[in-house]
């Protein structure tokens, strides 16, 4: 109460109704709108400051990366050896820092080394992508590799390996598993915490996770009631390239579908809303998150009896603000109509009393007229002609008179024709808002309630 009581009062007489530009920062400028989430792919090296191996390789290898560039499209997935290192998140034909951290005589074993090295592994990152459903042993690894490299390969393996870049996810172990003489404690049964007791598992050690709720998964939730089934988190992998999500994805056999650019809205009932409403909806939206801003930037308005205000809170204090102003423009509307008919009724009573005034200067005209033709009597014609300028004179005021009287007839039906909206939103509007709602929770990972208004 207390907050909207303030809103109201700094507010007053603030239309914040869709299409106003009421909200900006401190530069004038609207920098925080929440938009329809869309797919967005980007492809870049992880490493991109590792040193170069020699002048010569660097320029042969920058002189190759320019030709392939120009065949390929920019969005397009690379192949091959290439699109192993890529898809792991590795440099192609460069050592990573990483590598190098844990291979600390590659640079001093020379260009030849290296590129061995680069081959092995690349290839061994290839092989795991082909099949991550099985287990990439050693044995495979050096069926593959020259006997001279077997070391070298053993090496990589079991770098790739920890550092899970190979047999990660869920795969069919093929190796028994080594125990380890420890214990690992892993706070929370989210994604990365069963990901990592599971790694950890694997490589050995003895794992115990600890959850505060009754069921795992963490943000990632399915609604199921009777016939009808809702993912509430992890429906979306946002890009493939890079993503160990798309190798799970291909180990537990799930379909995949692209999410286009277009995101139609359909009701309740399955039919599909109307575009122009969609985007007077969503601009409404955007206006509503804009006085959230304003309300906590420009009059530092974030707490309620020393308690955080919510961004939800504040959104539903706004709503009502609008609200309260549908109502007052409602009022205003009435009180103007009631104006304007009163108005009509005086004019038609003073038109009322100018057609009495006229039909008795009208007699008098008529009488004075027939005693001018017939007498030719200087006073007869005096008072005809005095007849005769007061007749004209009813005459100019009654028509200015009916001038006004048109005047406001139009302007009641105006008002008559524009009558302000009942409500702020109807409830098909509500519900297209709360789907925007809805979507800025996904975004956030959290109900509107519980994100602050300050920091979201």
């Amino acid at each position: 109460d207390s907050l909207f009581g303030f809103l109201v009062e700094m507010f007053e007489g603030v239309d914040v109704h869709a299409g106003s530009n009421l909200w900006p920062d401190a530069d004038g400028i609207f920098r925080r709108q929440s938009q329809r989430k869309k797919a967005k792919v980007e492809y870049r090296e992880m490493d991109e400051q590792l040193e170069k191996l020699t002048e010569d390789e660097n320029s042969a290898n920058n002189a190759e990366e320019t030709e392939s560039s120009e065949s390929e499209s920019e969005d397009e997935v690379p192949t091959g050896l290439k699109g192993a290192a890529f898809q792991s998140r590795m440099p192609f034909r460069r050592v990573s820092k990483l590598e190098k951290k844990h291979f600390p005589t590659l640079e001093k074993d020379g260009a030849l080394v290296q590129r061995h090295f680069l081959e092995i592994r690349n290839k061994m990152l290839k092989t795991w992508l082909e099949n991550p459903k099985q287990e990439l042993t050693l044995e495979d690894v050096f069926s593959e590799v020259e006997s001279k490299h077997c070391k070298m390969a053993e090496a990589i393996h079991k770098f790739l390996e920890r550092h899970g870049l190979i047999n990660f996810g869920i795969y069919k172990r093929v190796s028994p598993i080594k125990k380890k003489p420890y214990k690992v404690l892993v706070v929370g049964a989210g994604v990365a915490g069963l990901a990592a007791a599971d790694q950890l598992r694997k490589f050995g050690f003895d794992v115990t996770i600890l959850e505060a709720r009754e069921r795992i998964g963490g943000r990632v939730a399915t609604f199921r009631k009777g016939p009808y089934v809702a993912d509430l988190g992890a429906m979306v992998i946002t890009g493939l390239g890079g993503n160990p999500m798309a190798t799970l994805a291909t180990q537990i056999s799930m379909d995949l579908y692209k999410i286009r650019q277009k995101c139609p809205l359909y009701d309740s009932k399955g039919r599909l809303i109307n575009k122009d409403l969609d985007v007077a909806i969503e601009r409404e939206f955007n206006k509503l998150l804009e006085a959230a801003t304003y309300v906590s930037h420009e009059l530092d308005f974030n707490y309620i009896d020393d308690r955080p205000l919510s961004l939800g809170h504040s959104l539903e204090l706004i709503i009502k603000l609008q609200e309260r102003q549908v109502k007052e423009r409602q009022c205003n509307h009435a009180r103007r109509t009631v104006d304007v008919q009163e108005e009509l009724i005086k004019m038609r009573k003073t038109l009322a009393e100018k057609e009495e005034a006229i039909k008795l200067e009208r007699s008098k005209y008529d009488v004075a007229k027939s005693r001018s033709e017939s007498s030719r009597n200087v006073s007869d014609e005096f008072e005809f002609r005095c007849c005769q300028r007061d007749l004209l004179a009813l005459f100019n005021e009654y028509d200015g008179l009916i001038e006004k009287h048109n005047e406001w007839t139009k302007q009641a039906v105006d008002l008559d024709d524009s009558k302000p909206s009942d409500v702020y939103l109807s409830t098909e509007n509500r519900q297209i808002l709360d789907w925007h709602f809805a979507n800025l929770e996904f975004a956030n990972a959290t109900p509107l309630s519980t994100l602050s208004l300050k920091h979201w």
